[in-house]
């Protein structure tokens, strides 16, 4: 099919495309102007995969990497039915009618909603989940961290929410998952830890063991044996010193008792308290025995008692001074003593630091597994304080960049959407219905046509009266009969003449006289044709009677004027046929009308009908019968049989392609001589559209020329 022809058939059925079209775009658009008004929230949310944990660790549980497949999995994570259901769960959607419909009344309310849920079972927490997804997207804004989630439900202030809730329990599990992978780390480094302490206690106990058993206990990172020689010999140096001194003072004391002081002037007597109390008392009796003495004899008693308690106290004096040189003997003596004793006990706190020293070397593998070991547990110690800090401490990998606001208009049904799938509906279904109309019953409208789909020669075309009438035809000319003789050199005239050429060259080869003209169904100009065809053949000098053998709708005898005799009392009653012509002195065309009293049985069938036939053949040139539609009547068949050549009417883009061929099928079945199919009413501009190549198609090309000739 060329481009052309396309467009002739939009052209042709636009009525029909255009009525289709115009009631798929009313009723689309009503569609969506009946659906309950939908709101959608929109909120967003930002991923930060760079996040660090605040207690600033090495360990991070549950970061995201910083990739966008980061972002497009959190994405995912927000369309997850896992997430959804937990938001079902929060809201106790399932017992909203809007993502619950069967909590909602039933059959206009005639049934009441059901009783609120408080234990719904898998399968409609799982449908109204579902029900949830399908009203709520999340899509990422561009290459950007920041993640868009919107949900449409019939209020703004129910779509605000479960978008808001949406995004806060999107935050509150990413937040759980974390501290339980962190408690998770916890519970098994808790294991491992005390595995660890374990192994360590008992490496040091191994290590406490060793040293029990080889006397290698120590105090301040120092064996025993070690500090024992340390202290014994600081002990044995004080105590050499302290021997030392005492001696010499001792010496010294010695020395002055032998030069005949009495000790007197011993440095330990000179210090002595006591001495030097008795030696004040010495000096005040002196003194007082002096002024005694000045004043008394030497034989007053006072003298002599003051004479005796200065002897006395010089006597407590000597006797202390001798106490005192006493004690520094004892006193140099246990100091000699306690420094043989030091130096002893350092000989053998020596021999002791030798044995330790072999065992120290068998110590030195047993201690430092134990301080791997320990190393361990410090390591595993430190790491599950780090984990407990974690977990008071997450955060979640993104946060609320923008929460749902009340949405002020509704996001559905949006009517400029609605408006332009209206109109893309309304032009696929109009040209749907243009097509479907076009190629469901397929009508002939060309030569290509007719010869390809019924099979029989193309007789030519007649145009459409009302597509080439000129303006201001009024009255009796504006009849095509009239027309046609009142305008010879016309289109519509000229097709007729076309016609008289073909049937006259069909006859002159079959030396045929008498013409049936007949058609698949009523309506397709089969006696506009004859009459036309008839007064055509007669202008030409021939001498032509045309027989109107409809006897139901009578068309040739409706054009020229009902008469009360016809072929029917030709044929039953014995009239002439002179009796019963009506002569057209226009064009010296001979009709014989079928009257209108009674419509015989079988009329067609009578050998008188053959005999009235043959005598109208022997006086006519040509003889033309107005058949009925060969399909609904049997008398057309019977006509089509006894005809010497059969014209056969159809009409353009009109009469259905499968009732044509079945009629020509009838018309080869009947043995009737088929001369050809004649396109009747073709609208010449319609035709043109089509671009078939048609003498039709290049009328406009010589409308010009048939005016000037007319």
């Amino acid at each position: 099919m060329r481009l052309r022809q396309l467009l002739g058939i939009v052209l042709q059925r636009a009525p029909l495309g255009l009525a289709v079209a115009a009631v798929i775009f009313v009723v689309v658009l009503g569609l969506f102007a009946l659906q309950t008004p939908t709101y959608t929230a929109v909120g967003s949310v930002v991923i930060d995969p760079k996040q660090q944990n605040l207690t600033d660790t090495s360990f991070q549980q549950g970061g995201l990497p910083p990739d966008t497949s980061a972002v497009d999995t959190q994405v995912e994570i927000l369309r997850s039915p896992a997430l959804a259901q937990d938001v079902v769960k929060r809201l106790r959607l399932y017992n909203d009618p809007e993502f619950n419909p069967a909590m909602g009344p039933r059959f206009f309310g005639a049934i009441p909603g059901q009783e609120p849920i408080n234990q719904p079972d898998a399968r409609t927490l799982a449908k109204v989940t579902n029900n949830m997804m399908a009203r709520t997207w999340a899509r990422r804004a561009g290459l950007t961290y920041v993640v868009q989630v919107g949900v449409s439900a019939a209020s703004p202030q129910k779509a605000a929410l479960i978008t808001n809730t949406i995004l806060e329990t999107y935050l509150s599990r990413q937040l759980d998952e974390k501290v339980v992978a962190v408690t998770r780390a916890n519970a098994q480094l808790g294991a491992s830890l005390e595995k660890m302490r374990q192994e360590a206690e008992s490496a040091e106990a191994r290590v406490q063991q060793y040293k029990n058993a080889n006397g290698l206990l120590s105090a301040e990172g120092a064996t025993m044996a070690e500090q024992e020689v340390s202290t014994l010999n600081q002990q044995v140096a004080i105590s050499k010193a302290d021997h030392a001194e005492k001696a010499a003072r001792l010496a010294a004391a010695l020395a002055q008792l032998r030069n005949g002081s009495g000790g007197a002037d011993v440095g330990a007597a000179l210090g002595s308290d006591t001495v030097k109390e008795l030696r004040k008392k010495e000096a005040e009796t002196s003194i007082r025995l002096a002024q005694l003495k000045a004043d008394f004899k030497p034989e007053y008693p006072e003298v002599l008692r003051t004479q005796a308690q200065l002897d006395d106290i010089r006597s407590q004096i000597q006797a202390e001074i001798n106490r005192i040189l006493s004690s520094m003997r004892a006193e140099s003596s246990a100091a000699a003593g306690r420094e043989a004793s030091l130096t002893g006990s350092r000989g053998a706190a020596q021999g002791g630091l030798a044995s330790n020293s072999r065992a120290q070397v068998g110590l030195l593998a047993i201690q430092q597994r134990s301080d791997a070991a320990k190393q361990i547990y410090e390591a595993y110690l430190n790491r599950a304080k780090q984990v407990a800090a974690e977990g008071s401490l997450q955060e979640s990998d993104a946060k609320i960049s923008s929460p749902a606001t009340l949405p002020t208009s509704p996001s559905s049904p949006n009517m400029k959407i609605a408006g332009v799938l209206a109109l893309l509906g309304a032009l696929i279904a109009g040209a749907g219905a243009m097509l479907m109309a076009e190629f469901w019953d397929k009508q002939l409208r060309s030569r290509a046509d007719v010869e390809r789909d019924l099979g029989v020669p193309f007789a030519g075309v007649l145009p459409d009266f009302r597509s080439i009438q000129p303006k201001g035809l009024r009255g009796l000319e504006a009849t095509p009969a009239e027309f046609l003789l009142n305008h010879p050199y016309s289109g519509f005239a000229e097709a007729f003449r076309n016609l008289r050429a073909f049937l006259t060259i069909s006859a002159r080869r079959d030396d045929a006289r008498l013409f049936a003209i007949t058609s698949a169904v009523p309506r397709e100009g089969k006696s506009l044709t004859s009459l036309c065809l008839a007064r055509t053949l007669a202008l030409s000098g021939a001498r032509v009677a045309l027989v109107d053998c409809d006897l139901r709708q009578r068309g040739v005898s409706k054009l020229v004027g009902d008469r009360d005799i016809g072929i029917v009392e030709v044929v039953e009653n014995g009239v002439s046929v002179r009796e019963a012509l009506i002569h057209d002195p226009k064009t010296n065309l001979f009709i014989l009308p079928a009257s209108g009293k009674s419509v015989p049985h079988d009329l067609f069938s009578d050998p008188r009908t053959d005999a009235v036939l043959r005598s109208l053949a022997n006086q006519f040139d040509y003889v033309i019968l107005d058949t009925p539609p060969i399909l609904g009547v049997a008398d057309a068949r019977i006509l089509a049989a006894k005809a010497d050549l059969v014209l056969y009417i159809v009409q353009w883009n009109k009469t259905p392609l499968r009732a044509a061929q079945s009629a020509v099928e009838i018309l080869h079945d009947c043995g009737a001589n088929v001369a050809g199919a004649l396109l009747t009413k073709v609208d010449v501009k319609g035709q043109a559209r089509y671009g078939y190549g048609d003498s039709s198609d290049y009328y406009g090309y010589f409308k010009n020329y048939y005016i000037a000739a007319a």
